[in-house]
């Protein structure tokens, strides 16, 4: 039943300057549609008009792709530039090439009035790999850093001595040599919910589910801008069909603003993570009998796909989308 998560989706006001970013990334438009006010309000919650355009990166096409909703009235600015342990918060990972290459264009780019907030590159170890120990025994991990801007809050990483394959796969023409969407991540407020999505959305809990982490990893400190003390439950899930297109679910274990009101559809920046499924009425029907709300009606959404809305117990909305074979 289960194909996987499948968009990343960013609200946005003005379509232009948004696509140059995302091509500079390797996305491509390939489909473009629109709804009224009323349709968008019955799917979304919120009632605009509203064009979408979903990219695609590379031949990359049933996981990691990016939709921009153009909202004609947004909900409210969204996200913007907060932390990423607000709750609401949501962000997506990208493989990349060239670790510095990438932050390298933030950078520039934020000297010359560009507003990014960048952090640096560095070597972790919070899944795979083991420290060097000397010039024989080397390094084996990624060096990550995180970007958060007014519409787009990402996380790129590059590996170092090992090899995911299909996990991550960089077009050649990309220009900074960037992936698609490899994995998805969500900050909510209680961990316990996170059955839902083994139970309801049928993903499959990795061997590091509910692990603790934060502060006392120096890696994990940097990239996720944390201060002393801040330490999180983290539950990481997959596709029964792949590893690629990964759900991670964060719960800080310290006070953080909640900020779910700004992580809306209709909201700009990241407000909206898709789930793929090959029936949808059957889906719906296990949703419905769950402890979710809020459940939409199956609808067409902007592309003619049959969809329908939810609120997940941990109250991150989703958007579910039936997978044509």
């Amino acid at each position: 039943m289960i194909s996987g998560i499948f968009e990343n989706c960013i609200g946005s006001e003005q379509a232009q300057p948004t696509l140059q970013y995302w091509a500079e990334l390797g996305y491509r438009e390939i489909q473009r549609g629109q709804l009224s006010a009323e349709a968008a309000y019955a799917l979304y919650g919120h009632a605009s008009n509203l064009t979408s355009i979903r990219l695609q990166n590379g031949n990359s096409a049933d996981h990691g792709l990016v939709r921009l909703m153009v909202w004609e009235q947004p909900r409210n600015a969204g996200l913007q530039k907060s932390h990423p342990f607000v709750i609401g918060s949501r962000w997506f990972a990208s493989l990349v090439q060239d670790i510095y290459a990438v932050a390298d264009a933030f950078n520039d780019d934020k000297v010359n009035g560009g507003d990014w907030i960048v952090t640096e590159p560095i070597r972790g170890i919070e899944f795979i790999g083991q420290p060097g120990t000397n010039f024989y025994q080397r390094f084996t991990g990624v060096r990550e850093f995180f970007v958060i801007g007014s519409e787009t809050r990402q996380a790129f990483f590059q590996r170092y001595n090992y090899t995911r394959p299909g996990y991550g796969v960089i077009d050649p023409t990309s220009p900074l040599g960037v992936s698609e969407g490899t994995h998805s991540s969500i900050v909510t407020a209680d961990h316990d919910t996170v059955a839902f999505y083994t139970d309801v959305f049928g993903l499959v809990p990795a061997n590091n589910t509910r692990k603790r982490s934060g502060y006392q990893n120096s890696a994990t400190r940097q990239i996720l801008m944390l201060e002393e003390g801040n330490e999180f439950l983290l539950s990481s899930f997959s596709s029964p069909k792949t590893d690629v297109g990964v759900l991670q679910v964060y719960t800080p274990l310290y006070s953080t603003p909640n900020k779910l009101e700004f992580a809306q559809p209709g909201a700009l920046g990241a407000s909206l993570f898709t789930y793929q499924v090959e029936n949808i009425q059957t889906f719906r029907d296990c949703v419905s009998r769950s402890n979710a709300r809020s459940v939409t009606p199956i609808l067409s959404n902007e592309f003619n796909e049959r969809s329908f809305g939810l609120v997940a117990p941990d109250e991150m909305t989703w958007v579910i989308i039936e997978h044509e074979a």
